[in-house]
């Protein structure tokens, strides 16, 4: 029968099945993977499966039986707990939304100091003193207070967020660690409340991922830029609004700015952007003869 395939067909197919998975995953996980390739993917799947129910009608085991096999061996609690947490990421990140001032408590942990280090975060801003930093997203302050300090004397720090219970939870906590150059303001990120253009650091630090306008946001960031200052944005994996970086870079060059630098890894980076300087005009040059 033409489904009955000789075993060394067989392995050839599992090799064919598994360099192709390996090659999908590799393209999703740098963003590299579209809408028309997300329906490919799909239909895909809806393949295999129609292959799978094909073989075993036919009685023949499916050259990928053996990968299934590892994955039905193991404990029925560990395959729905990881199958749950994968498809509520997927979920989330499809719905972008501010984490709710009453959950502020889930990224003060102690697992935040091992999945998202602060200090490695704000080693890649390149701060120092006497600078004018916008935090996009300040949630509850957890960076504010070390951005702060880095960027004394003569530093100010504004702090933005769409929540104000948020805001006022940064400004008591900046405040208990004897801090004063940091001020608050409850707006969204693609209406910064200031009218200067001198900022010369705007950093994002997971937060992307949850403005649904994310390029007025980011030509906001522009607006407020001084020319040559600074766009910084940090993502981390395990962050449910995830932006990979391809997406990320895209969306910046949309907006107008220049890719800088790219640091650390796939889950977890910063993408580093400047403000394009001013074109100077030609000065005029008289001519003598």
């Amino acid at each position: 029968m033409i489904f009955t395939l000789r075993p060394v067909l067989q392995l050839a197919l599992l090799v064919g099945v598994i360099w192709l998975a390996a090659r999908v995953l590799r393209l999703l996980l740098s963003g590299r993977v579209g809408q028309f390739g997300k329906f490919l993917i799909f239909g895909a799947m809806v393949g295999v499966y129609a292959l799978t129910v094909l073989f075993m009608a036919t009685g023949t085991p499916a050259p990928w039986a053996p990968v299934m096999a590892l994955f039905l061996r193991a404990p029925t609690t560990l395959v729905l707990i990881v199958a749950t947490i994968v498809v509520v990421w997927l979920l989330l990140r499809e719905l972008p939304f501010a984490m709710p001032h009453w959950a502020g408590f889930l990224v003060e942990g102690p697992w935040r100091k091992l999945l998202m280090p602060a200090d490695v975060t704000l080693s890649r801003m390149a701060l120092g003193p006497g600078m004018r930093v916008v935090e996009v997203g300040c949630g509850t302050g957890h960076l504010s207070g070390d951005v702060a300090r880095r960027i004394e004397p003569g530093g100010m720090l504004f702090c933005v967020d769409i929540q104000p219970e948020m805001v006022d939870k940064t400004l008591k906590r900046v405040e208990k660690q004897g801090l004063h150059n940091v001020l608050g303001f409850t707006a969204s990120a693609d209406k910064l409340p200031f009218d200067i253009f001198d900022i010369d650091l705007v950093f994002l630090v997971h937060v992307l991922g949850e403005i649904p306008d994310r390029l007025p946001a980011l030509c906001e960031a522009l607006r407020v830029l001084r020319p040559g200052g600074v766009l910084s944005i940090t993502e981390a994996l395990i962050d449910p609004h995830y932006r990979f970086r391809n997406d990320v870079v895209k969306l910046c060059r949309q907006a107008g700015f220049v890719s800088s630098s790219i640091e650390g890894s796939l889950f977890n980076y910063t993408a580093t952007f400047r403000k394009p300087q001013e074109r100077k005009p030609l000065g005029y040059a008289p001519r003598f003869d």
